[in-house]
């Protein structure tokens, strides 16, 4: 059944589904094959914690794209590395450098990096860029060692572009009313679902029995299509391309005007659960 408080909640449920053969999405395929280099080059040298740092541009400011690959990123390499060396939750080294006041464009071979080298925690660090070409992500990460500040090897991966991707930097339109605040709009009756059918588990979520909520943007037209969605809340592993992917193809009961019924495009929030037992 579905409901809508403030937002649209789908609950996922899977049990006891065999695994299948064939990889979700290529770029997860890439992404895996990256941290398999990485943990054949850091295993030798035994850390006790590694940590990846935000992927950034070449030149210029921040990109949400270079944070996602950083968080998927450590996801593989925590399979990866298994009881060899462990891997920080890459949304928990986040906050914690954002209560330092460390930036990770500071954490790069030199003397920032030393001084704040006694506050991370981990003894190995995966800086690296993100950098557009043509229709792809060309990511080079570069393991340091903190505690003297060396760069190890160099490894790149090319992970081709994708709408999950571009959805992160491509702004609504300024004229739609905004929904997707808590407690919705006291001037619209908000949309519902028609024929929204399930997201489903990939693999790598599947064998690691991941269980959370992902929560994406959505603009319904007037007509009850989704016409853009922007992911707000990342659950990771590749669960949140699911919900992106299968919620374009879903088809709702526009809003409409309080006053007179009048159908209307929205922005509002839709919050996937997924569940598995």
């Amino acid at each position: 059944m579905r409901s809508w408080p403030a937002a649209l909640r789908v609950s996922i449920l899977l049990v006891s589904l065999p695994l299948s053969t064939a990889t979700a999405f290529a770029q997860f395929e890439k992404i895996d094959e990256l941290a398999s280099q990485l943990t054949k080059e850091l295993k030798p040298r035994k850390p006790h914690l590694v940590a990846v740092v935000d992927f950034r541009p070449p030149y210029g400011a921040t990109m949400p794209q270079g944070h996602y690959f950083a968080w998927i990123l450590s996801s593989y390499l925590n399979q990866h590395a298994k009881n060899k060396f462990a891997i920080a939750d890459h949304i928990d080294f986040d906050k914690d450098l954002a209560s330092r006041n460390i930036p990770s464009s500071t954490l790069v071979p030199g003397e920032a990096l030393q001084s704040a080298a006694s506050h991370l925690g981990a003894d190995v660090l995966l800086t690296g860029t993100i950098e557009q070409h043509d229709n792809s992500y060309v990511l080079q990460v570069t393991p340091i060692n903190v505690r003297d500040g060396k760069p190890l090897s160099t490894f790149s991966q090319s992970i081709k572009m994708t709408d999950f991707m571009e959805s992160f930097v491509t702004p609504f339109p300024p004229n739609i009313l905004d929904a997707s605040g808590r407690g919705g709009s006291p001037s619209i009756a908000m949309p519902s679902c028609i024929r929204c059918p399930d997201p489903s588990y990939n693999d790598l979520a599947r064998k690691k029995k991941v269980n959370g909520s992902c929560i994406l943007n959505v603009l319904i037209s007037e007509s009850g299509q989704p016409r853009q969605i922007r992911p707000m809340k990342l659950l990771g592993y590749g669960l949140d391309e699911r919900a992106f992917d299968i919620i374009k193809t879903w088809k709702f009961r526009p809003a409409t005007l309080k006053r007179d019924g009048t159908p209307v495009a929205v922005i509002v929030a839709v919050e996937v659960t997924f569940r598995i037992y």
